[in-house]
């Protein structure tokens, strides 16, 4: 199948030569067609747009057969959707940074099984635009590109988190004190990352500014930066605050662009 501007296109693949022949065409869409999945079992075909609709076909005429509910459904893009082992339930992700389980019956009408929350640090970043139901784990991918493994079966348990840094690394301060022990990374970006030593990722850091940071260092409970914009800042009490988020508004910072040299 090819897809574009609200609409997609059927296709039958001949027996001779493999030739794909054309079928049909839809336009149920109001918006962009951002993903087609097949049914495992190979009996229906599910669409999303960027008009907020999944609409659910015919695995073999193409037929439209039903549609996700717009009860509780998603309130901007749906940009992903993936089919569970037995062809009964869907996730769905969007721009509304909120992943959704639905249930989809033998009428093909979907309807919302529940919404699942990830955890995210604002912004567009949050944004969600993947995801893959595979066995017992649901994954979801952020635009600033954070995996979130949920569990199929325990989908209120919190979900396990998998990040890093999308440009180039620039510094690392590792705290020997702290419990768990921890790392902090920060990249070309102005991004701070927070790692449990021998554990996992353990979450990005936010700050009031998003200057890029040259280098920086840790003297027991305060981190130091020193960005390219020509100013030093210093975030106080940061072993208690990494088990959160670095607050948006802690750092203070000296302008040393008028220093002595």
């Amino acid at each position: 199948m090819h897809h574009t501007v609200a609409a997609f296109y059927f296709w039958h693949l001949g027996c001779v030569f493999h030739i794909f022949q054309f079928t049909l065409h839809f336009r149920d869409h109001s918006n962009f067609v951002n993903c087609i999945r097949y049914a495992p079992d190979g009996s229906k075909f599910i669409t999303v747009s960027s008009d907020k609709k999944g609409l659910i076909y015919d695995g073999k005429t193409g037929e439209k057969i039903g549609e996700l509910s717009t009860e509780g459904g998603h309130t901007r893009s749906i940009y992903a959707v993936s089919w569970n082992p037995d062809s009964k339930q869907v996730l769905t992700v969007s721009a509304d940074k909120s992943a959704k389980v639905w249930d989809i019956f033998e009428d093909a009408s979907g309807k919302l099984n529940r919404t699942l929350v990830c955890p995210g640090v604002g912004g567009v970043d949050d944004m969600l635009v993947g995801c893959l139901w595979q066995n017992d784990h649901l994954v979801t991918v952020s635009l600033g590109g954070t995996f979130n493994v949920f569990s199929a079966s325990n989908p209120d348990q919190e979900p396990v988190t998998f990040a890093g840094h999308l440009k180039t690394v620039s510094s690392l301060v590792f705290f020997r004190q702290s419990s768990p022990r921890t790392i902090l990374s920060t990249s070309y970006d102005g991004v701070i990352m927070r790692w449990i030593l021998g554990v996992r990722f353990g979450g990005r850091l936010m700050r009031k500014n998003n200057t890029q940071i040259k280098c920086f260092a840790a003297v027991e409970e305060e981190l130091v930066t020193s960005g390219y914009d020509n100013k030093v800042r210093k975030i106080n009490r940061l072993p208690i605050l990494v088990v959160v988020f670095i607050s948006r508004a802690l750092a203070s910072h000296v302008d040393c662009s008028f220093c002595q040299k």
